[in-house]
């Protein structure tokens, strides 16, 4: 059950992620996002990548260093959370999966698995 509300706080990672966004279009003028990816301004993909991944870093270190032990199943977990939004948006608004959103998701994996590791660190487990 812990693993599974760790999931949902990844949720909250990628919805913080698309706040970013969505606050970087209105003060660019943008409005809301294109439909048409063509017209996705090119600052998007760069800020996506490194907001998904620091909201995943950040929300997994805050989440799995609340656990008395499992530390980087938590940070994974939030990763898994982040990623499975990231996919449904991405995938069912039409985009088709590129390397950019690849490589956005292995990041998420990647902040996963640090914060899982520096929680566990901090309670003064082995890595």
């Amino acid at each position: 059950m812990k693993l599974f509300v760790s999931f949902l706080f990844g949720l909250l990672a990628e919805i913080a992620t698309g706040l970013v966004i969505a606050i970087g279009m209105g003060i660019t003028g943008g409005g809301a996002m294109p439909s048409n990816p063509g017209e996705i301004p090119s600052w998007v993909p760069i800020v996506a990548v490194v907001a998904g991944s620091l909201f995943t870093l950040l929300i997994g270190f805050w989440r799995a260093s609340r656990q008395p032990d499992r530390h980087v199943a938590h940070g994974l977990s939030v990763a898994a959370g982040a990623i499975a939004l990231h996919l449904a948006t991405a995938l069912g608004g039409g985009q088709t999966l590129t390397a950019v959103h690849v490589v956005a998701d292995v990041l998420k994996l990647v902040a996963g698995v640090i914060a899982g590791v520096a929680a566990q660190r901090r309670a003064g487990g082995a890595a």
